[in-house]
């Protein structure tokens, strides 16, 4: 579980096993038992946008579970992993 602070007294948290933890999907077709990173039919219970502090391009912070840094978008964070 990791805790992101979205506001002055907001907290959401979001599990980081899997996409399917934090689904809000109605049909899935994805076996529960193994990892899922990315899906293509992933719905978020909840819409949380960030402004990436390196490149300033807007995210969902819910969708990226493989991030180091929720302050950052995920294309930031792949070049964060790389080094």
């Amino acid at each position: 579980m990791t805790r992101i602070k979205v506001g002055e007294h907001l907290v959401i948290n979001l599990s980081r096993r899997s996409l399917c933890d934090n689904c809000a999907a109605d049909v899935c077709l994805v076996e529960r038992s193994e990892r899922v990173v990315q899906c293509e039919n992933y719905r978020s219970p909840f819409i949380v946008l960030r402004k990436c502090r390196s490149c300033g391009q807007i995210f969902d912070v819910c969708s990226s579970i493989n991030s180091l840094d929720f302050e950052v978008c995920p294309a930031c964070n792949e070049i964060l992993r790389s080094k």
